[in-house]
């Protein structure tokens, strides 16, 4: 994988990527469904497909993706049957866990998804403390629990071994589905805004990562358990909220933000390593009060937002002892949505021209930096082309759905009237056939339950 890489998602639902030296954006071929929202980290990239569904990729290494599984077999000895499993009702189970608390029988393991495999059979580790033990693995103490020993003693009368099988995670480099499953079992409602990041947080367990989610109905969810082990995770749980939220952004550290209904914005406080999904939230008002925010992008130290006036605001003041910050400066430029990547790089897609911008001379010095720049590169195969809903620079970025009602009526009235426009066009098969392409903008913009999918020209 290149060093650095900035992801987009086309009108079409087309997934790309620009690597920190490409000549052009390079397309994910491997992409068979459309896809609304990307977000991305250095080892993988997470996304929303058109049917609110989350999808996974996991970029290829030299390293596989393993996770060993153990459970111990355990026995007791008895002057009739030697050792065995006929175990006292005091004891742990036959099979349990190291604690011998949970009961572990080895047809109680399952692969966690379809994603995974298994690498072989279950077999015994014959390792002990980095030395050999016996044929067979055991290892022997007085009783349950105890220090164990390689060594058979006169007094030992309880027994264990380790079993060990290992499995593989085996969908890199393709889109996995990801279970939209809570606690309680499937989430009320999909998916239409995500954002990965947290990595700086804590360095156990690897690759420790935290995914923030918006589900249609306005309500955050987290996915716990993300680490180098497990890229899937374990589960969604809710996250309770002030009011509903249309977008979320997640930076590398303790830093997250995200944009209500209303136009206000929202912070999370008490995100530490112990608690990354944090403990609270404080209310920051609009930085215009006659236009509601409709994107939020936050960094290390940086929170970037849009109002509804496409004007590009900058937070001062904002450190992980103040994730709320001091105020907001009116930066040069009109933008729809912005992006703030590694190194605090600030991304945006400008209202005037539809764009994709970088900003000039950001530096840990003047973070807001001086100026923004174009990016104008080809798209693969295409010298001149139209994308929107989403990019990200090594993690989230996503265009902003409506901010209230009425605003969310006239872009209805606005999709019926270009609908009906369409169908004419239909009314001859060789028209028909030229007025496709446009046809799949408008499904993938209605099917999105009207996020703003605004496009710009590379």
């Amino acid at each position: 994988m290149p060093v650095s890489l900035l992801w987009a998602v086309d009108v079409y639902g087309r997934v790309y990527s620009l690597s920190t030296g490409g000549q052009q954006w390079e397309q994910c071929h491997d992409a068979v469904l459309e896809f609304k929202r990307v977000t991305a980290v250095q080892q993988c990239c997470w996304g929303i497909a058109c049917d609110h569904h989350i999808y996974l990729n996991v970029h290829s290494s030299d390293v596989p993706i393993r996770y060993q599984e153990e459970t111990y077999e355990n026995q007791r000895w008895n002057p009739k049957d030697n050792f065995s499993d006929h175990l006292l009702p005091s004891d742990r189970w036959h099979w349990s866990d190291i604690t011998g608390l949970e009961h572990q029988p080895l047809d109680s393991f399952l692969l966690p998804s379809t994603n995974w495999e298994w690498e072989g059979d279950w077999y015994v580790d014959e390792n002990f403390g980095g030395e050999p033990t016996e044929k067979g693995g055991w290892t022997y103490a007085m009783d349950f629990p105890a220090t164990y020993m390689k060594d058979k003693k006169w007094n030992s009368c309880v027994r264990r071994r380790r079993w060990i099988r290992y499995r593989r995670y085996k969908a890199t480099d393709t889109w996995a589905k990801i279970p939209s499953e809570g606690q309680s079992g499937p989430l009320p409602d999909p998916f239409n805004d995500i954002s990965c990041g947290g990595w700086e947080i804590s360095e156990e367990p690897r690759g420790r990562l935290s995914l923030w989610a918006v589900s249609l109905q306005g309500k955050v969810w987290f996915r716990d358990g993300i680490h180098h082990h497990s890229p899937e995770g374990d589960g969604w749980e809710e996250v309770s909220l002030p009011g509903e939220v249309v977008q979320i952004s997640c930076g590398p550290g303790d830093l997250v933000w995200a944009v209500l209904w209303e136009g206000q914005l929202i912070v999370r406080e008490g995100i530490t390593r112990d608690s990354p999904q944090g403990s609270s939230w404080v209310v920051v008002d609009s930085p215009n009060p006659e236009a509601g925010a409709i994107h939020v992008a936050v960094g290390d130290n940086v929170v970037w937002a849009v109002t509804k006036d496409n004007k590009v605001w900058f937070r001062r003041g904002i450190n992980s002892h103040n994730p709320c910050g001091s105020g907001w400066i009116g930066m040069v430029g009109e933008m729809v949505m912005v992006n703030v990547g590694l190194n605090d790089q600030v991304w945006g897609i400008s209202c005037v021209d539809r764009a994709v911008y970088f900003r000039q001379g950001v530096t840990s010095s003047e973070l807001s930096g001086k100026a923004w720049k174009v990016v104008n590169v080809p798209r693969d195969g295409d010298i001149r082309s139209h994308s929107s809903a989403s990019i990200s620079s090594l993690h989230s970025l996503s265009i902003s759905p409506a901010q209230t009602a009425a605003w969310r009526k006239q872009i209805f009235e606005q999709l019926s009237e270009r609908s009906k426009r369409e169908m004419d066009h239909f009314k001859h098969y060789e028209q028909a056939i030229e007025q496709v392409p446009t046809t799949l903008t408008f499904t993938n913009a209605f099917s999105g339950c009207l996020p703003s999918f605004n496009e710009f020209c590379l």
